[in-house]
């Protein structure tokens, strides 16, 4: 039955991912001999475990955790000693936004390890018969990476909890100190929206300027460079989206299936005559068609709401067959996943904004920015619109034809435009 086959290859794509190894940017070095304490090396081939030196490797040394506590010096020409603590609650402070810093970093190192599985997916050679797979095999690990990088967005969120247990009172006896340093200044933060794709053109101005000429010169510059590039990880997606061969009469079949759908719900909730029913029914399906065929884009030119219009069908064409083809299965679950993500983002954006006005209510900021009103226009962006506007035109996978009425050999079904040389 259908159902069992889809069982069938959920269970099989589950034992591909869990069989696949985690990615790294190194070669595997060759097998070494184990010990029961790990890696025999030539320190410590001839000696007892228990038998160490100083010039072993040491948990102190390994993480520089002397240096790591030396960094709290919070300078400022504002002070009088251009540095030092002003008051008890600032060392709490400038923890909490070097631990988000310190997350940022391991973030930045997932996300262009994403950007690259998923660009090796897109450029690949169309997989060999009986291999489903091909290159989207790494789209496992990029799920993988994905799942982390929201995590670290909800432990950064947390840390403000932390930060709030500091009264607002007892920051304003060093927030002047700060002048006019600004958290809008997080240069890893700047990369991360460029790296995930932040629409530029709906980027809040800040006291009537772009934000990044708040950063660096040298920062402000590979912010405008890595923009150029337009390498984003929205736009690698949206192309490994548009790789996808979707059938051309499956968006007839998904428009006469959602009328259906729709006459069905005016026939169970409203009290209307037949003819009135599908007149309503048809009212709402070309309100559907209208945000798949004229949906919002980064764009306003012709060529980029195409572009979109042709991700979000692609993507519903995915999502609604997930269960049916190996590389559905894996597409499917990254595009969940940077929603999560792009959720992770918002919520850490919102808690953002919330510490910020529990703390300062809404004075301006110590950048220059309005503050709380800044912030709140900044939780209006949206990466992944068009994987958002999925979630408004799913319907049920009963209404629509089986997978094989597109592929009626569906289990050798090549599911990937043929590229051109």
């Amino acid at each position: 039955s259908k159902a069992t086959v889809s069982v069938l290859y959920c269970l099989k794509t589950l034992l591909f991912i869990m069989s696949c190894p985690l990615g790294y940017d190194q070669p595997m070095s060759p097998p070494q001999k184990f010990s029961v304490l790990g890696f025999e090396t030539e320190i410590n081939k001839n000696r007892p475990f228990t038998n160490r030196n100083s010039d072993d490797c040491n948990y102190t040394d390994y993480i520089q955790t002397e240096n790591l506590l030396s960094l709290q010096d919070g300078e400022s020409i504002m002070k009088p000693d251009k540095k030092g603590m002003m008051h008890h609650e600032e060392l709490l402070f400038i923890v909490t936004h070097q631990s988000i810093e310190l997350w940022f970093k391991v973030l930045l190192k997932d996300l262009y390890k994403t950007r690259e599985l998923l660009h090796q997916a897109y450029t690949a050679d169309l997989p060999e018969p009986g291999n489903k797979f091909g290159a989207w095999k790494d789209l496992a690990l990029v799920g993988h990476y994905l799942r982390r990088a929201t995590m670290i967005f909800h432990h950064a969120s947390g840390t403000f909890g932390v930060l709030q247990t500091m009264h607002p009172a007892d920051f304003l006896e060093f927030r002047d100190y700060l002048v006019p340093a600004s958290g809008f200044q997080s240069f890893q933060f700047r990369k991360i929206e460029i790296l995930m794709g932040v629409d530029e053109s709906k980027r809040v101005e800040c006291n009537g300027s772009h934000v990044f000429n708040a950063l660096h010169p040298e920062q402000k510059q590979t912010c405008e460079e890595k923009i150029a590039a337009g390498d984003s990880i929205r736009n690698t997606v949206e192309n490994l989206l548009l790789s996808v061969d979707v059938p051309s009469n499956f968006m007839d079949k998904y428009y006469e299936g959602m009328e259906e759908l729709q006459l069905l719900r005016q026939q169970g909730t409203a009290h209307h005559s037949e003819e009135k029913a599908k007149e309503m029914a048809k009212e709402k399906t070309d309100e559907i068609r209208k945000m798949i065929e004229e949906p919002e884009s980064p764009g306003t030119t012709p060529e980029s709401v195409k572009r979109t219009s042709d991700c979000i069908k692609a993507a519903l064409y995915v999502s609604s067959y997930r269960t049916e083809h190996p590389q559905f299965a894996v597409l499917s679950e990254t595009l969940d996943e940077l929603v999560a993500l792009e959720e992770g983002i918002l919520l850490f954006r919102g808690r953002h904004v919330h510490n910020v006005e529990r703390i300062i209510g809404r004075r301006v900021g110590t950048g220059g920015s309005s503050g709380v009103e800044y912030l709140e226009k900044t939780r209006e962006y949206r990466i992944f619109g068009f994987l958002w506007a999925l979630r408004s035109i799913f319907i049920r996978a009963s209404i629509l034809p089986p997978f094989s009425f597109f592929h009626p050999d569906a289990d050798a079904a090549c599911v990937l435009k043929q590229k051109t040389k």
